[in-house]
């Protein structure tokens, strides 16, 4: 694991070093693999099986999904399960993975969903504010709370 040298991480995790197996002459960072008990992640499309699609890249929503012992999706929008098995390459999580989930319209908000909408940067910049009351009106302001 990169980035972690110089940092006080390694010694209150006590993670342990070993010789780059790279040739690189340098120690590095080993980390145990995590388990979390759920993951959670937003997805452009999802068919009633369960099949998810993300467009565009997924940051870790795919080796998240394969750690965590049970998966949990929401998603912009329901579609056939033809529309998923016509790209069966595409599908991110198959639906025998996926526990639950959820049609959530903008559910990604305040960050992106590509190509749907982009980071509303204002409205993370408003909720990294310390100010009394934030949180709740960063909530107010959430689509699904929205006017």
């Amino acid at each position: 694991m990169a980035g972690v040298h110089g940092s006080e991480l390694a010694r209150v995790n006590q993670w342990q070093t070993v010789r780059d197996p790279y040739g690189s002459g340098r120690d590095v960072y080993v980390i145990p693999a995590i388990h979390p008990d759920v993951a959670v992640i937003h997805a452009a499309e999802i068919d009633t099986q369960g099949n998810a699609r993300v467009h565009g890249s997924p940051f870790w929503d795919h080796p998240l999904t394969r750690a965590a012992k049970r998966v949990l999706v929401t998603a912009e929008k329901l579609v056939p399960t033809e529309h998923l098995a016509a790209q069966p390459e595409l599908t991110l999580v198959p639906g025998f993975m996926v526990e639950a989930a959820a049609i959530v319209p903008r559910g990604g908000w305040p960050g992106s969903m590509h190509p749907a909408y982009e980071i509303d940067y204002p409205a993370v910049e408003r909720y990294m504010q310390d100010a009394a009351g934030i949180l709740e009106e960063h909530l107010a302001a959430a689509p699904e709370c929205a006017n």
